[in-house]
């Protein structure tokens, strides 16, 4: 960070003109879980802010921490009633700390580590930060495949996986406070 008078000037990097428009993507699995049934006013005024940032991901003065996430669990396992199967299946979209995180995995009893069976499953990663160690981009499948499957999200629910939740949120960043 470098302090010009009373601002901040935040040093990223910026992302390449097929970067940014991979990125600009997003905005379609923000729009998506904003309009389920169960989002509520809160939600979506959030969805509109994060699509603002998403839009302006390449002006690091307008970074915030943010999320939208997507979530199938089945509430007895959560609550400690043991008993074998998918417990939680999620989709995640993040950008804190100036990386950008986006995963789609499935936890199942037998191996609650994350990925389990032949399900999708989906990890990508930008890292925005000037000094990033190792590869800046990461995305194991295409961003469109992400969002294809989220939105068939009721495919994953079953008579016990079956509670659906989802979080939208925005929060500033720690260092510039």
């Amino acid at each position: 960070m470098i302090k010009l008078g009373n601002q901040e000037k935040i040093e990223t990097w910026k992302p390449d003109e097929t970067t940014f428009s991979k990125i600009q993507e997003i905005k379609k699995f923000v729009d998506f879980v904003a309009n389920l049934e169960f989002a509520n006013k809160e939600n979506k005024s959030k969805a509109i802010e994060i699509k603002y940032l998403i839009e302006n991901v390449h002006n690091p003065e307008t970074h915030k921490n943010w999320n939208v996430c997507l979530d199938i669990f089945d509430r007895e396992i959560q609550n400690g009633i043991e008993k074998e199967g998918f417990y939680w299946r999620k989709w995640s979209v993040y950008f804190e700390m100036e990386r950008l995180e986006i995963e789609a995995e499935s936890n199942h009893t037998a191996d609650d580590l994350g990925h389990y069976g032949n399900d999708f499953s989906y990890y990508g990663v930008i890292y925005f930060g000037k000094d990033a160690k190792g590869e800046r981009i990461y995305m194991d499948v295409d961003i469109n495949e992400f969002i294809e499957d989220s939105m068939n999200y009721k495919k994953y629910i079953t008579e016990s996986l079956n509670d659906i939740e989802i979080d939208i949120d925005v929060w500033e960043n720690k260092n510039r406070e």
